[in-house]
């Protein structure tokens, strides 16, 4: 009587089994939201992801751009950070693609104002509160000491940048002060601060301010006047847009490298007749290029690109999105936020709505924000695991202890097993391999 060999079952390889550089790999190509979570799966997971500078810069080459969200409302000061890619997967809920950042938890309940984004960083800053800089996403921040210019001049504005050269993150602040008001005068000065390094450094008189327009428009009683959103930075520099019609200046920048102030050259098709309408030109960063986005005519919208920095005739009118995108009345203000990486450009469109425009098609449809229902500002931001004290040494730092709520952890678990078993059953394919973390 013959006995039939039992079969051997397929052992299926767990998780934790797997080589640690497997599970980095595994890891660091999380949206923030589940690394997160993940953290809390097991004290294995925990140690290869936190606290591991390494990782976290892995995680950051690998990290794609997320949307932030701020609310206009002053009251309101809760941030959103939203994950585009699980944003649009088919049966996914708006509220799973989010991560709340609150005041007090993930940034500092001072500095009322969202400088900008660079890095992973945020930089926040209010008229007479000092320069927060923060990795809302750890719930980390340092507080810079205010400058003894402070209160000496009639307006004040700040910047935030990184040095490519040097590796080092610096804080411009720059001092108004009126001198005519019929002239439209005024003299500013400017002082700088290296995170880690300290103290302020004067930079002396400046030729420009990024934010003159503003001041003058606040004394005049106009509101919107220059574009809200997050400067526009790009190699190592911060650019504005500037309506100064006794300059034949369009775009100005300061370069955090030689800590200078210089003049880019904007498109050759634009003059000072573009400076009449300052408030319907906005200034970006698309697909790593600096971008002018013209909203002036009423019946299109173009978008031009620098494709070759510097270089004044590399400038293109990428795109001319007719009328469509809004109802293109007199006060319609239509700001492109970023390029999705299936083509089409996500733009604000005044400050109440996200709509993705496809190029291919010149059809339109809304991104619904769950959760929104005022106006808001948007700008892209990486989010960063990297810890501040990795790029501030010296600085003193705050941090919060942020533990995210257990929900979620099932769906989590699930998901990683289809990635290694999937993984286990394409022996044929080579894994791709990371150095170990160690």
């Amino acid at each position: 009587m013959n006995q039939s060999t039992p079969t051997k079952k397929k052992r299926k390889l767990s998780v934790p089994e797997l080589p640690a550089h497997i599970t980095v790999d595994i890891l660091s190509r999380l949206p923030v939201k589940t690394l997160l979570h993940s953290q809390l799966v097991c004290k294995h997971w925990l140690s290869l992801t936190s606290p591991n500078p390494p990782f976290a810069r892995l995680h950051l080459s690998k990290s794609p751009i997320a949307l932030l969200i701020r609310p206009a409302r002053p009251d309101c000061r809760q941030l959103r950070l939203i994950d585009l890619h699980l944003q649009t997967l088919p049966n996914s809920h708006p509220k799973h693609a989010q991560l709340k950042l609150s005041p007090n938890l993930h940034f500092p309940l001072l500095g009322q104002r969202v400088v900008n984004s660079c890095n992973g960083l945020l930089c926040l800053y209010d008229q007479s509160d000092p320069v927060f800089v923060c990795n809302p996403v750890l719930g980390e921040y340092i507080s810079i000491p205010l400058s003894q210019h402070m209160g000496r001049y009639d307006h004040t504005t700040s910047a935030f940048g990184f040095s490519p050269k040097t590796k080092k993150y610096k804080v411009l602040q720059l001092f108004l002060k009126f001198v005519s008001y019929e002239s439209e005068t005024y003299e500013a000065e400017a002082e700088i601060y290296t995170l880690g390094e300290g103290p302020w450094r004067s930079l002396g008189r400046v030729p420009f301010h990024p934010d003159s327009q503003s001041f003058y428009a606040s004394l005049s009683g106009a509101r919107d006047w220059f574009n809200q959103s997050f400067y526009a930075s790009l190699n190592g520099a911060f650019h504005w847009l500037t309506f100064d019609r006794a300059s034949p200046d369009f775009i100005r920048c300061f370069d955090f490298d030689s800590e200078r102030f210089r003049v880019v050259c904007e498109p050759p098709e634009f003059g000072t007749h573009k400076k009449e309408f300052p408030n319907r030109t906005s200034l970006g960063v698309l697909r790593d290029s600096l971008s002018i986005c013209d909203f002036s005519s009423p019946v299109c919208v173009e978008i031009w690109i620098m494709k070759d920095y510097g270089i004044k005739e590399s400038w293109t009118k990428e795109f001319v999105i007719g009328n469509g995108i809004c109802k293109r009345g007199q006060l319609d203000k239509c700001e492109p936020v970023m390029i999705l990486e299936s083509g089409e450009i996500l733009m604000l469109v005044n400050k109440n709505a996200l709509v993705e425009y496809n190029p291919k098609l010149g059809s339109f449809k809304n991104l619904n924000i769950y959760g929104i229902k005022s106006e808001f500002y948007a700008a892209g931001h990486i989010p960063s695991f990297v810890p501040l004290p990795d790029v501030a040494t010296g600085e003193r730092l705050t941090k919060n202890c942020l533990r995210p709520k257990m929900s979620a952890l099932t769906r989590l678990e699930i998901a990683l097993q289809k990635i290694v078993d999937s993984c286990c059953e394409s022996s044929s394919r080579a894994l791709p391999v990371v150095p170990t973390m160690e």
